[in-house]
């Protein structure tokens, strides 16, 4: 158990950030969080950060909040359409949008998947990621308070297409401390985030995904 919410009657239990991503912890501008609100902290991350890099630490949970993966990898996000999403352990796996595009490359499988990126960010935790469009278009958002000095928030996918059911956010006076996900099957994933580095320079030729050699690809540029 982890993190606990006031309100919930328990602890949030660790999760993962979808397949990706996908997304969460993420570092603020060079000036701070400075305001008090978890609601207030959320807005000034989603409209001031433009870049950042960070490592994270994803543990997916099952229906009883036992683990049943961790993960480790490390996040470059350029707003607005652009992250690379790299897992290093215990399979290396990565995901990479270029602005247009979600490639998924399986270095073991030698196989890359793609697709649209409207296809994959709408009613996700993605669109907190992905661009400074206002929350509210796409959930329902309910401010629990302060726990051990991280103010949580509640986000509810407005649209019955979601893969998601829940998802809660914790944000300190640093940013976007963690982030758990709550899928419509039960499981839990969680993503904590550390070393954030916001406001870096980024080039746009960071994120664009060059497929290696003898590699499928399957999707729009594939079959």
């Amino acid at each position: 158990m982890h993190f606990p919410i006031p309100m919930l009657c328990r602890q949030l239990r660790p999760v993962t950030l979808m397949v990706l991503i996908a997304t969460s912890a993420l570092l603020l501008p060079a000036g701070g969080l400075q305001a008090s609100t978890g609601t207030q902290q959320l807005d000034s991350f989603i409209q001031d950060v433009e870049t950042f890099q960070a490592d994270f630490e994803q543990t997916l949970y099952d229906e009883d909040s036992e683990p049943l993966q961790t993960s480790t990898g490390t996040i470059s996000l350029k707003r607005p359409g652009r992250f690379i999403w790299s897992y290093t352990s215990p399979e290396t796996q990565e995901i990479v949008a270029d602005g247009e595009r979600i490639w998924l490359y399986d270095k073991d499988l030698e196989q890359v998947t793609v697709n649209a990126i409207d296809e994959r960010i709408a009613g996700t935790p993605l669109v907190l990621l992905m661009n400074s469009a206002p929350l509210d278009e796409a959930f329902d958002i309910v401010d629990l308070g302060p726990a051990e000095g991280v103010n949580w928030l509640e986000l509810t996918p407005k649209t019955d297409t979601s893969d998601f059911e829940k998802v809660f956010i914790g944000m300190n006076e640093t940013g976007l401390a963690a982030m758990e996900l709550r899928d419509n099957f039960g499981q839990a994933t969680q993503i904590r985030f550390s070393n954030f580095q916001a406001g870096i320079e980024l080039d746009d030729s960071l994120f664009e995904f060059k497929v290696p050699d003898g590699v499928d690809v399957i999707g729009i540029d594939g079959n």
